[in-house]
């Protein structure tokens, strides 16, 4: 008897979330709508239009794809957990995988965001046709100018933004590094070694530093 009260109770548990799930991602526009994908769980909940989506079985594993040809991931093999990623764009791509914890979110047309190979990475790409991969552990990459792109790898809690359209931010191969391009057509790069910052504010300019406490700004 209790094992039916405890499968009857996982059952109502996963068919509220399924519901709440729905209920939040309801909202959108009803442009929106005709192409929209919801996977929770290693399930597919909701498709319509040319969203796609996939989960991989896991708690926290959350895909959510709206706009035409978008298409989102959220886990990548058995073992991934609480990895949530979002593609709110035409033509849009997220990916959270590859480890535990990873958000990404790509809301820009053309956009796509990559959070993995690691835990606690964040990626967010809302410029058009921008791009924002961040891999290691409490990565961050954020890429909001047009064209834009942000890249925070082997290392931990590094930040890249890339903020100026057709801007490059680059913190990669340390520990605490911080690259800021907010210049249009500007670089950013922190990298090889630990505690560097690269802020380019300048349109065209490019900051490089490298080697460990360096700091560059154009």
């Amino acid at each position: 008897m209790n094992r039916i009260l405890l499968r009857v109770s996982r059952r109502g548990a996963v068919a509220l979330a399924a519901t709440s799930l729905l209920l939040a991602v309801g909202a959108v526009p009803a442009s929106a709508a005709t192409d929209l994908c919801v996977s929770t769980n290693g399930t597919v909940r909701v498709q319509m239009g040319t969203a796609t989506c996939s989960s991989v079985a896991g708690p926290g594993n959350v895909a959510i794809a709206r706009g035409a040809n978008s298409h989102a991931t959220a886990g990548y093999s058995a073992g991934d957990r609480n990895n949530r990623a979002t593609a709110a764009g035409d033509n849009s791509e997220a990916f959270a995988g590859i480890g535990n914890g990873n958000t990404a979110t790509a809301t820009g047309d053309g956009s796509g965001a990559n959070s993995g190979v690691g835990d606690g990475n964040t990626t967010t790409a809302s410029g058009t046709d921008s791009g924002a991969t961040a891999q290691g552990t409490n990565q961050t990459a954020i890429a909001s100018g047009d064209g834009g792109s942000a890249v925070a790898r082997f290392g931990t809690n590094s930040k890249a933004i890339a903020s100026g359209d057709d801007s490059f931010a680059n913190a990669n191969g340390g520990d605490h590094n911080l690259a800021i391009a907010s210049g249009d057509s500007s670089s950013a790069l922190a990298v090889t070694g630990d505690n560097n910052t690269a802020i380019a504010s300048s349109p065209g300019c490019t900051a490089l530093a490298t080697g460990g406490g360096a700091t560059d700004r154009c």
